[in-house]
């Protein structure tokens, strides 16, 4: 009745209403991401005799593995980090064993590898056809308190009914953002001997005390490729952003005046201007976002360790951080990676909201 009425205000309004009800972000926004998310997977999973069994498969256990190969479009660094943390937890809960499959756009164990809880898998034993593996899709519509306890609800009930030994699971969803993820990312993760020592390296220059700020412009510096597009910002509201930007790290400075502040950004433009400051440190190297940066070219290992090794030293020298900040200003958006890594680190957050 409420979106009857709404309804007859015009189009701006239904859509405010209609993203403001759990019901439709659920039932039917979400669904139809999933849905748009599962013609792309299932093609890879033909249907076949269920007699047909790979020779080298692991044991009749039920297996959940996280996937993140390239067919589909799996989001940045924290999308996919709680969306694996999410699956771990429940195939935990659920008595199965867990693995990840994440090759692309670089292999994970380039920079990660198991600590207390073993979850590679070996290609080969990896199963693409049903019903012996059971893909299971999930795309999140909004982030609502109410949404994510129905990710885990439809996430539990799709591994409970998959049939076949294994089940892959194609999500970001959020609901493993509490206090149990430190400990699971801890229990899953460590770094590899080369990027600990790319992270000793910048903690001596950092020194013990330091906090981090976190911007994201996606674009509108006209410096950055997002997975949304944005029109770049004309040159003076691009100059009025940024000094507003700056302000608030002068600010953050003046609040903690003897440690420095580590910033990340997604703009080459902040950072350059951010670096000026003699008290600011930014991490050298190349700024990508992990669904945008790949070309499809068959690249060394070497060469995709260089490529976004600055991208998991931004996020565990955040995490290590004595406090995190993210800048919320006019067409900024908020980003997950530095909250996902305050969670890591165990470390407060806190959101600055501001206008020009």
């Amino acid at each position: 009745m409420l979106l009857e009425k709404v309804w007859k205000r015009g189009t701006q309004e239904v859509t405010k209403a209609l993203l403001a009800n759990r019901y439709y972000n659920w039932y039917v926004f979400s669904r139809r991401l999933t849905d748009t998310l599962r013609e792309k997977i299932e093609p890879h999973y033909p249907t076949t005799s269920s007699s047909f069994f790979r020779k080298n498969a692991p044991s009749d256990k039920k297996t959940v593995v996280a996937m993140h190969n390239g067919w589909t479009e799996s989001g940045g660094w924290a999308d996919r980090l709680r969306g694996i943390v999410s699956a771990y937890l429940l195939s935990k809960e659920m008595g199965y064993d867990f693995r990840i499959h994440f090759t692309h756009p670089f292999p994970l164990t380039l920079f990660l590898e198991p600590n207390t809880y073993d979850w590679r898998i070996d290609p080969d034993d990896l199963y693409y056809t049903q019903p012996q593996a059971t893909p299971v899709c999930l795309e999140i519509g909004s982030e609502s308190v109410w949404q994510v306890k129905k990710q885990k609800e439809y996430l539990h009930k799709a591994i409970e009914q998959a049939q076949g030994e294994q089940i892959h699971i194609y999500t970001n969803a959020l609901f493993a953002y509490h206090e149990l993820f430190r400990e699971a990312f801890h229990a899953l993760f460590r770094p590899t001997v080369r990027l600990q020592t790319a992270i000793n390296e910048q903690s001596e220059i950092l020194s013990t005390n330091y906090v981090s700020v976190s911007t994201r412009f996606m674009g509108v510096l006209g410096d950055f490729a997002d997975t949304v597009v944005v029109s770049a910002l004309p040159p003076k509201q691009k100059e009025q952003l940024l000094n507003a930007c700056m302000e608030q790290i002068r600010k953050i400075h003046k609040t903690h005046p003897t440690k420095k502040v580590l910033v990340n950004s997604d703009s080459t433009t902040f950072l350059s201007v951010a670096s000026q400051q003699p008290y600011v440190h930014t991490v050298p190297g190349t700024i990508c976002h992990l669904d945008t940066s790949a070309t499809g070219v068959e690249t060394s290992e070497e060469t995709l360790y260089q490529t976004y090794e600055k991208t998991l030293l931004d996020f565990f020298l955040i995490a290590h951080a004595e406090c995190i900040y993210r800048l919320e200003g006019p067409w900024m958006r908020p980003s997950g990676f530095p909250y996902a890594a305050s969670l890591v680190g165990g470390k407060p957050f806190h959101a600055i909201a501001f206008t020009l």
